[in-house]
C-alpha cells in the first residue's frame, strides 16, 4: 500500500527545489538589458556592446562635443578616470548633430549611427548618460551629468558584482 503522505512530501520538496533553482537563475539574468550599439576605433575595427560583456560601459549621448552638459560630464570623469580605468570601463560617445574632437584625457569610442542609438535609448533631449553594467543591464540612464563617484558606485555595486561578492 503506497504512503500518500510521503509521496506528497516528495512532490513538495521537488517543486520547492525547482522554484529555488529558477529564482537563482533569475537573479543573475539581465533584467533591463541595454539596447545594442557598436562603435569604431582609430584602427577601423568595430566594437559591439555585446562583445564587451564583463566590462562596464559608459555611453554619453549629446548633440556635439561642445554641448555644455557633455563638457560638464567630461569634467566629472577627468578626476576619476584612473579609478574608472582600473575597473575596466569602456567609454562611448554618440553625437547626434555634429562630431568633433573630445577635449579629454578619457579615451572615447564614437558610436556608429548615433541618432539611432539615441532613439533606442529613448533620448529626446540634448544630453543623456547611460551606465551599463558588466552583465549588460542598463543600470542608470540620466539626462543630467553624473558625478564621477556616482558612476563608480554604479559600476561597483551593480547586481553582477554583488552576486560575485556573495560567492
Amino acid at each position: 500500500m503506497p504512503n500518500f503522505a510521503t509521496a506528497g512530501m516528495v512532490l513538495v520538496l521537488a517543486a520547492s527545489s525547482v522554484l529555488a533553482a529558477t529564482a537563482e537563475k533569475k537573479s543573475s539574468a539581465v533584467i533591463s538589458g541595454a539596447p545594442a550599439f557598436s562603435g569604431g576605433t582609430a584602427e577601423g575595427r568595430t566594437i559591439t556592446l555585446s562583445s564587451l560583456k564583463g566590462k562596464p560601459v559608459l555611453l554619453l549621448i549629446a548633440p556635439s562635443p561642445k554641448d555644455r552638459a557633455f563638457r560638464r560630464q567630461i569634467s566629472e570623469l577627468r578626476g576619476r578616470y584612473e579609478r574608472l580605468a582600473a575597473d575596466g570601463i569602456i567609454c562611448f560617445a554618440a553625437f547626434t548633430s555634429e562630431g568633433g574632437v573630445i577635449p579629454s584625457n578619457v579615451p572615447f569610442l564614437t558610436v556608429n549611427n548615433p541618432s539611432a542609438v539615441a532613439s533606442s535609448y529613448d533620448v529626446t533631449g540634448r544630453f543623456s548618460v547611460a551606465v551599463i553594467g558588466r552583465d549588460g543591464n542598463l543600470d542608470c540612464l540620466s539626462t543630467k551629468p553624473l558625478p564621477g563617484q556616482r558612476i563608480l558606485d554604479l559600476i561597483n555595486n551593480n547586481a553582477s558584482v554583488q552576486e560575485r561578492l556573495r560567492r
